[in-house]
């Protein structure tokens, strides 16, 4: 097993034996029915960036369902930011760190709704539930969560969280496919890259079970400069994968853009949404750009329901899954023939 795995296994544990001591402590709520209409509610926003970005689509058909609804949001410090411009989020606060603005907020309000999206146990959620006052407390059906929420929604494993995310919705008649979306701000932040031929490849694997070895990203990168001599390519990578960007970046020389100007995700939305196709391992990008509505080729390991909850959300993008559980296994001339068959669908018909 290895180090990131067992680490894993080790916080979801802890989590759930959290939330069983919590739950022996919290009062167990009673079961209610929803509201005809929404009029005001408060919803829980993941941490992780990816997470965060397919929220979006559920916050953006709420509004339009619901207009008038005062609408607050938790969210952490570090994805506040993917948040904070929505015009239609009355108030968009961060849980962590705490703080005295949200301490006042959850003292001071009573909502008609609690809505937490989370498909599995959180200690963090568990508590704020426990302490926010709302009318009708709702979770997706899980085991750990549903003693203290009021109504439970479907919870499929098989189902792309973008969809999970808008059960409650489906219960006021929305319908699959969820539309994709991205809050304006992110449309303002210009490409920082010249040449506006490029395919962006981002090599940010999260941890190292996501990760793709240098010698095949080299061979991908090579068959997409040799095919198209004005192609260029803006690499993304995280501080672990620097070293080998460095290493691409003297190979191809001046046809690829390393470092790239992209301190956030505004940036990065700037440069992918002027890029002809993003070719990416399972991160958050893969999210930005099936938001933006680029082509994309992700790289993904053998786990069909977490491939099925977190495939890139649109329906002009393509996934490469590997034999195992690691992506490093998938060999890079599968990517290529992806590729390929991109390149021949977005040729002009003569």
């Amino acid at each position: 097993m290895s180090k990131n795995l067992s680490t894993q296994l080790k916080h979801k544990l802890h989590r759930r034996i959290i939330v069983n001591l919590l739950n022996r402590l919290y009062r167990r709520a009673n079961p209610k029915e929803l509201p005809d209409s929404i009029n005001s509610i408060i919803i829980f926003a993941q941490e992780k960036l990816g997470d965060a970005i397919l929220l979006l689509p559920f916050l953006n058909a709420l509004h339009k369902r619901f207009p008038d609804a005062v609408i607050d949001l938790c969210c952490t410090s570090y994805n506040k930011k993917i948040f904070d411009g929505i015009p239609f989020i009355r108030n968009c606060i961060s849980y962590r760190p705490f703080n005295l603005k949200f301490a006042k907020l959850i003292r001071s309000e009573k909502y008609q709704i609690l809505y937490n999206p989370k498909s599995g146990p959180s200690s963090t959620f568990h508590h704020l539930a426990n302490t926010i006052k709302a009318d009708v407390k709702i979770c997706l059906d899980n085991v750990y969560n549903n003693p203290i929420y009021n109504y439970h929604l479907p919870n499929e494993e098989s189902k792309h969280i973008a969809e999970k995310y808008c059960e409650l919705l489906f219960k006021y008649g929305l319908t699959t496919p969820v539309d994709n979306w991205l809050p304006d701000y992110f449309y303002q932040f210009p490409s920082s890259i010249k040449e506006k031929k490029y395919v962006a490849i981002n090599m940010s694997a999260g941890h190292q079970d996501r990760s793709f070895p240098i010698d095949k990203w080299e061979k991908v990168i090579t068959y997409i400069l040799e095919d198209d001599l004005e192609m260029q390519i803006a690499l993304f990578s995280s501080e672990k994968e620097k070293n080998q960007a460095k290493l691409i970046k003297n190979i191809f020389k001046e046809r690829i853009h390393y470092p790239l100007e992209s301190p956030n995700l505004y940036y990065a939305s700037g440069i992918l949404n002027e890029a002809e196709i993003l070719i990416s391992v399972d991160t958050s990008l893969i999210h930005l750009a099936a938001a933006l509505n680029k082509p994309i080729i992700g790289l993904y390991n053998n786990d069909k329901v977490a491939h099925a909850r977190y495939y890139p959300y649109n329906n002009i993008s393509d996934s490469v899954i590997s034999s195992t559980k690691y992506i490093r296994d998938i060999q890079p001339e599968s990517v290529i023939k992806l590729y390929k068959s991109y390149k021949n669908k977005s040729k002009p018909s003569s």
